[in-house]
């Protein structure tokens, strides 16, 4: 047995649209009909065909497409760039992706805002000095505000509590952990 693949029916063959042939010209050649030949200075060109191509010397030169990018002093850009980076890194799961676009975020020269889904967010980062960093924002968030994402937020101050490599990280997220079940009774 042969395990050839069928091809389409002729009914399928039949309603097939025909493919569109599109064209290009450039903007200076003429709507139609082919393009003259190129001639040099003094040659007779035959009949039927006018010249309306200038000698090599006349003829405008072409201008070369331009990229350019966003300065860095240009406040609009850079509010835009914040706001995207910001929207990464709040949109962000698991630990690797959350210190990916953190980085890229304090690459880029902006400082974590102490709002709480930033702060909660970089409790999830690799490094444990931004850990930190968070953990002291979130006391500081916490004692004005009630905490958003509470079961979130014990979640990953207990995950800490229990696995962060260095004793610091450890001791201020059991002490924050306690200041979240005491605010909560």
């Amino acid at each position: 047995m042969s395990s050839r693949r069928a091809g389409p029916s002729a009914s399928r063959r039949r309603n097939r649209p025909e493919p569109e042939i599109l064209s290009a010209r450039r903007p200076a050649a003429p709507a139609s009909g082919p393009p003259p030949p190129e001639s040099e200075p003094g040659d007779a060109l035959p009949d039927g065909f006018a010249s309306d191509v200038p000698p090599a010397d006349e003829r405008p030169r072409s201008r070369s497409a331009r990229i350019v990018s966003a300065e860095r002093h240009d406040p609009d850009a850079r509010l835009v760039e914040r706001e995207r980076l910001l929207g990464r890194l709040l949109s962000s799961e698991g630990r690797g992706a959350i210190t990916r676009a953190a980085e890229q975020y304090a690459k880029a020269g902006f400082e974590f805002p102490a709002e709480q889904p930033v702060q909660l967010q970089l409790l999830e980062h690799h490094d444990e000095a931004v850990v930190r960093r968070a953990i002291e924002a979130l006391r500081a968030i916490v004692a004005s505000e009630p905490p958003l994402k509470r079961p979130i937020f014990e979640q990953r101050l207990k995950r800490l509590e229990d696995s962060a490599e260095e004793e610091g990280t450890r001791v201020a997220a059991s002490e924050l952990r306690r200041v979240l079940r005491t605010e909560a009774g």
